[in-house]
């Protein structure tokens, strides 16, 4: 993979982790360290040393991912029985 692929590879990377603490917060542990090392990511962006860097890097934010993901999880629900009343948007259709 050349140095452009890793690139790409890695902005892709540095969308989805957004969106993993978009999703399952920023208070824990292993989100702080996601958000450092998503700015290290971002920084070895504008001017890559080589393409080793980068992917030990994309390396790091996956496996924050996955932590974050997995210490987040303990929070969301699981199941439908879990689930609020009602349909996706969270409405009830009141009795005619």
């Amino acid at each position: 993979m050349g140095l452009k692929e890793r690139k790409d590879e890695a902005e892709a990377v540095l969308d989805s982790a957004e969106m993993t603490l978009e999703t399952f917060g920023r208070t824990s542990a292993a989100a702080g360290e996601l958000e450092s090392k998503i700015s290290q990511l971002e920084v070895e962006l504008q001017d890559p040393d080589s393409e080793s860097k980068l992917k030990r890097l994309i390396e790091d934010v996956r496996d924050l991912m996955e932590d974050v993901q997995d210490s987040g999880s303990e929070f969301m629900p699981e199941g439908p029985e879990e689930q609020p009343p009602g349909d996706m948007m969270g409405d009830e259709m009141p009795p005619l």
